[in-house]
């Protein structure tokens, strides 16, 4: 395929080139009718100069002599006629030859009407002059001059071949200036449809250099402008594009996008978490390929085939056991086909919540149960009969007395998580560490002497904290008389607290009994107890290690915990430094 240069260039070539040739013979036309009717003038007057100079020799040898002279002279035949007709002189010499150039008929109409001027005309490419010769009026003839234009032929061949020269260099300037002239045209074409190009493959920063005013010019400037302007709503759009990814991508949602052919168009990043499976193994694949979860290409099918919305619950196992609630809805597409939207919850820690309320109810509804009950029976006891009896009476109303404390305790605790979990506000206080564990240990040294326990107390220097003072001290006693509790007689607690360059410490360890490795995830559940006898037999309510994990993450600090059974454990509360507490220091 010509480009448009090629095609500019070679159509430009061949007009001028026919100009050139119609101009070429035009103009040899042109000279050629010139240089006749020039020369045949030439030869009229030449013929009538002659034959004035013959009127006084018509007669005579003399006309032979003087027609061989005119015909040396004039460089042509001359013949001389007389008014009978017969040939009277030649300047050849050829009589029979000369015979068929007298019987012309303009030699005989010369002859019979004596025109005043001479007759020219032209046969058998020669030049024929025929001229009134008078001689006083009543003898009269005619000179007959036959030109052989062949050397003026040869004169006028040169003018043509100059000519056509002249024509071909004229042609070759042409052809040169046209190809100028389509390369100027041309160029900035080539440059608007590489723009365009660019532009068809989302290259918007090409422009097209503009030269001049005129309609490529303008044409140009149009290009420029519809370049910078799809750049601007490419940009824009590339921004949206990229917001919705980010925001797609960030969804604390699963989202599962399928099209009218039933190929996945986007999954997320929380999709991949959910359900276990990269979004490019799945992305531009049937839906038909996702087989984990088990139901959830049914749930597809199902949407796809009633148009209607859907919402299920889907049980996953992998990569995690989670419980997803899964929420379909046809989405409309071309030509009235129908794609797949689907979004998915993570509501595990609902559900989850909603078993700890229920299990929270029934415990406390259990716990409850336990010393209402003994209340009742020990006073139905007494009421019948047993409090006339001084010592069984006394027995049961210690008892009474045991656990209506322990049902003090047990609603105490209950009210202590209530208020805490519901965004307790903290007094926040600088207090000396050394100050908080004085007052705990206090409190509970002399339980500890009659269990016979050790208490050893570490505190390798003092340091400034800012805590909720009673709130941490709540969680030391917790944690000292869980310690108690699960200590044998003769046992050791031990009571540490440290300081380091961003983070602070304590330490609440035991040689008790310890914690079984798989009960550890869940001692900081309500109600959970290791050994169920022991706690109620210590009047435990269950609630002291929910209340301690609550109240270190209140104060932004983390708790881990250490144990073996039968050696003891060990719980380590840890907490950085605040910004008010490193100014103090």
């Amino acid at each position: 395929m010509k480009t448009l240069h090629a095609q500019i260039k070679s159509m430009f070539l061949l007009w001028i080139g026919l100009s050139v040739l119609a101009s070429g013979l035009f103009v040899t036309w042109l000279l050629e009718s010139s240089y006749r009717e020039s020369l045949m003038n030439r030869a009229a007057k030449e013929g009538a100069l002659a034959a004035s100079s013959l009127e006084e020799k018509l007669s005579g040898d003399a006309v032979q002599s003087v027609a061989e002279q005119l015909g040396r002279t004039l460089d042509a035949r001359v013949m001389v006629v007389g008014r009978d007709g017969k040939l009277r002189g030649d300047s050849q010499g050829d009589p029979a030859d000369a015979n068929r150039f007298v019987e012309d008929p303009e030699v005989r109409r010369v002859l019979r009407s004596s025109p005043e001027q001479p007759v020219s005309s032209i046969r058998e490419g020669r030049i024929h002059v025929v001229a009134p010769v008078a001689r006083g009026g009543s003898e009269a003839g005619a000179l007959l001059i036959v030109y052989d234009p062949e050397k003026e032929k040869t004169s006028l061949r040169h003018v043509g071949y100059s000519l056509v020269g002249g024509l071909a260099v004229a042609y070759v300037l042409a052809a040169f200036a046209a190809s100028r002239l389509a390369k100027r045209l041309t160029l900035p074409l080539g440059e608007i449809a590489q723009v365009a190009v660019d532009i068809a493959q989302k290259q918007f920063h090409r422009r097209v250099k503009v030269r001049g005013r005129d309609e490529i010019a303008r044409l140009g400037e149009a290009i420029n402008r519809m370049a910078k302007s799809l750049q601007s709503q490419m940009d824009a759009l590339r921004q949206s594009e990229r917001r919705l990814a980010g925001v797609i991508d960030t969804m604390d949602s699963g989202l599962l996008l399928v099209d009218a052919d039933g190929k996945v168009n986007l999954a997320n990043r929380a999709f991949e978490n959910m359900i276990g499976v990269q979004a490019r193994k799945i992305v531009g694949k049937p839906y038909t390929q996702l087989t984990y979860p088990y139901e959830l290409a049914s749930l597809i099918d199902k949407c796809r085939a009633t148009g209607g919305r859907i919402r299920e619950e889907l049980q996953v196992y992998y990569p995690e056991e989670r419980i997803l609630s899964a929420h379909f809805a046809p989405m409309e597409g071309e030509r009235g086909t129908v794609g797949l939207v689907g979004v998915f919850h993570d509501i595990t820690a609902i559900r989850r919540l909603e078993k700890m309320r229920s299990e929270f109810v029934a415990n406390v509804s259990h716990e409850l149960k336990t010393p209402i009950t003994s209340l009742r029976g020990f006073a139905e006891t007494l009421l019948d009969g047993a409090m006339n009896d001084p010592e069984t009476c006394r027995e049961f109303l210690q008892i009474i007395h045991d656990e209506s404390l322990r049902l003090q305790r047990l609603v105490s605790d209950i009210l202590d998580l209530s208020r805490i979990e519901s965004k307790l506000q903290l007094k926040w206080e600088k207090v000396p560490v050394g100050e908080i564990i004085e007052s705990a240990t206090k409190t509970v040294e002399e339980q500890m002497r009659k269990r016979e326990l050790t208490l050893d107390i570490v505190l390798p220097e003092s340091f400034t904290v800012l805590v909720d003072k009673d709130r941490f001290r709540q969680i030391l006693l917790n944690l000292l008389t869980n310690a108690m509790a699960y200590t044998p007689e003769g046992g050791k607690v031990t009571l540490e607290a440290r300081r380091e360059a961003e983070r602070w410490w304590i330490r609440v360890a035991d040689t008790g009994i310890g914690i079984p490795e798989e009960d550890l995830p869940r001692i900081f559940e309500r109600f959970y107890r290791v050994d169920k006898a022991r706690s109620r037999e210590s009047g435990g309510t269950g609630l002291g290690l929910a209340i301690v994990k609550h109240l270190v993450e209140v104060h932004r600090g983390e708790i881990r915990v250490k144990s073996r059974v039968g050696e003891g454990t060990e719980f380590k509360l840890i907490f950085p430094f605040k910004e008010k507490e490193k100014e103090d220091e």
